[in-house]
């Protein structure tokens, strides 16, 4: 059984790091980028210049390419379209992200 949610962006980065935990799997969907894999580390930090990053490294699984890549969520957080998280343990989630209001400056 899959769990259905909807969430502006900032939430579902929030769930992703509250929830999401290593060798858990993910599939990603941001512009046109779909990203299937298993995470391998969770990095969450304010950098110098004050900007806030939330890095997921993941395994990508794939018939052809098996590769690993770490995106950084604040940085695709206005491209991100869905995320499914599927637990080693628990229920799977799928988020479908509905609004993302982009910042002032």
């Amino acid at each position: 059984m899959v769990e259905n949610k909807s969430m502006d962006c900032e939430e579902a980065i929030e769930y992703i790091k509250k929830n999401v935990k290593t060798y858990d799997d993910v599939e990603l969907s941001y512009n046109r980028v779909f990203t299937p894999g298993e995470v391998i580390n969770i990095d969450t930090c304010t950098l110098r210049d004050g900007r806030k990053s939330c890095t997921v490294m993941v395994q990508i699984k794939g018939d052809t390419l098996s590769s690993t890549v770490d995106i950084d969520l604040e940085e695709v957080k206005y491209d991100l379209i869905e995320v499914r998280h599927i637990p080693q343990e628990g229920e799977e989630t799928l988020i479908t992200i509905d609004y993302c209001a982009e910042e002032e400056e």
